[in-house]
């Protein structure tokens, strides 16, 4: 007696619409991957936009962070969801005289914030310029920060910051970094953004 097997196909090579499944599915998979990414980065560096038409600024700020604008700046956001030192940037005018240089005034921001910061410690200043060609002068700094509650036992924080100023119609403009210095190269990528799009 003799079998005869019908459609048999030999194992191991594939049809034509099994290697287009194959094909199409690498090709969605590499998609979602990309849009995955796409959705996170909006996500983490979504702004919001601030506008204050006497100060003559405008700016786009970290979604989620907390904005106050009722101190001696023009505006201040930090993000509250930090557990140690809040990252705060900050905008500040101070009116100048004329004859006044980016030299003088980081001279009085450092016999200011050495009596306010503790451990504080300012390093080399450097030029440069904003994104828009507008000319700056940088100075980083470090200081040690501890929590405001006395309820709250914790070490105190090393925090790092940066202060880019710009010299311009009679005014100064202070824009200020600061975040953990464990974090502050992380976190320095979101200032960078802010500088990008802010006016004044």
């Amino acid at each position: 007696m003799t079998v005869i097997e019908v459609g048999r196909e030999e194992r191991g090579q594939l049809t034509l619409r099994q290697r287009w499944s194959h094909y199409l599915v690498l090709v969605y998979a590499l998609t979602m991957l990309i849009v995955g990414v796409n959705l996170r980065d909006s996500l983490l560096y979504a702004t919001v936009p601030y506008e204050d038409v006497r100060a003559g600024i405008r700016a786009f700020y970290p979604q989620g962070w907390l904005l106050d604008n009722q101190g001696d700046y023009v505006f201040r956001v930090r993000d509250m969801r930090r557990t140690d030192f809040k990252t705060t940037i900050q905008v500040q005018i101070l009116p100048v005289s004329a004859d006044s240089t980016t030299r003088n005034l980081l001279d009085n921001l450092l016999l200011t914030r050495a009596q306010i910061f503790g451990q504080y410690r300012q390093f080399p200043r450097a030029i440069f310029q904003l994104p828009d060609e507008t000319p700056a002068t940088s100075v980083n700094y470090t200081f040690v920060a501890s929590q405001d509650d006395p309820f709250l036992e914790s070490f105190p924080t090393v925090v790092a910051g940066q202060d880019v100023v710009i010299l311009q119609r009679e005014q100064a403009v202070i824009i200020t970094f600061q975040a953990s210095a464990d974090e502050y190269d992380t976190l320095y990528p979101v200032f960078q953004t802010f500088l990008a799009d802010l006016e004044f």
